[in-house]
């Protein structure tokens, strides 16, 4: 069996760092937004079918009764991994909103303080295509509608029927199904029958994170999130089935991320080494 852990002794590690934008990535983001934003659905469309989102013709948005019957048609197990892990997020961020409070405070000649208000409209942004992952989806509309968020649209390329379970699952209210800097910019300027979103919160590949970092001044941004970097810390008592799913759900989301495990025991490394190559065997991504 070939190790799926690559052992790098200290001496040899590489500390070099990566800008978080590419500045090819940023003018391919400005070019594609810039024709979004003159061409409205015309351009969108263009670009959707280029990059594989979606098939010529086919609909941008998917409503919400279709992303209800993507949940109801899912195997019973999905659909209840789903629904028990949108719960588990809705009563953590539950309880984080409830941290938040609204301020007034007595001073002289008057009272100061602040109110905590949800915005109308936000765009939760999911990867699709080689690298679906619905858990973003759960994490950010479920997250979303706790906050009070009026209007929740989600967005993900290419989706998979399980990436519409989730967003049915986490309460969207209709999903585009468009990625890229194309998604971004119909997002944050209001095109193509998007609504105008308040914020845009989601991770995605390097030219929607550019396109996020060029938007923002018109539209909020949750962070420019770059490829994933994981570091797990261990010993000798460390799990190694958790160290190595923690590893591979940092290793899907892009073949630039680096999740890395640090550790003085080489016993640990080998057993990690097997539970990677266990766990891989049903991984489909």
């Amino acid at each position: 069996m070939k190790n799926k852990l690559n052992p790098i002794a200290l001496a040899n590690l590489d500390t070099s760092t990566a800008p978080p934008l590419e500045e090819q990535a940023i003018a391919d983001a400005r070019k594609i937004i810039a024709d979004v934003r003159a061409e409205g659905e015309a351009a969108l469309r263009r670009y959707g079918e280029r990059f594989g989102d979606i098939e010529k013709g086919a609909p941008l948005f998917i409503e919400r009764d279709q992303l209800q019957q993507a949940l109801n048609t899912l195997p019973a197990a999905q659909r209840d991994l789903l629904k028990r892990t949108a719960e588990r997020i809705r009563r953590f961020a539950e309880a984080q909103r409830s941290c938040i409070s609204p301020l007034s405070f007595r001073v002289e000649g008057g009272q100061a303080g602040h109110t905590v208000e949800p915005v109308e409209v936000a765009a939760c942004y999911a990867p699709g295509g080689r690298y679906p992952l619905p858990s973003s989806m759960l994490m950010t509309c479920v997250t979303a509608r706790v906050a009070g968020v009026q209007t929740i649209i989600a967005a993900s390329p290419k989706p998979a029927q399980l990436t519409l379970a989730a967003a049915a699952a986490a309460g969207a209210d209709r999903l585009l199904a468009v990625g890229g800097a194309q998604a971004i910019a119909a997002l944050a300027y209001g095109l193509a029958g998007a609504p105008r979103c308040d914020i845009i919160v989601g991770p995605g590949n390097k030219w929607v994170t550019a396109a996020k970092h060029l938007v923002s001044s018109v539209c909020a941004i949750d962070m420019l999130a770059g490829p994933s970097e994981l570091v797990v810390i261990a010993d000798e008592s460390a799990h190694a089935g958790v160290i190595a799913a923690d590893l591979l759900g940092q290793a899907e989301h892009d073949v630039v991320a680096r999740p890395i495990l640090i550790t003085t025991s080489k016993k640990l490394a080998d057993a990690v080494d097997v539970e990677l190559e266990r766990q891989l065997r049903d991984l489909p991504t």
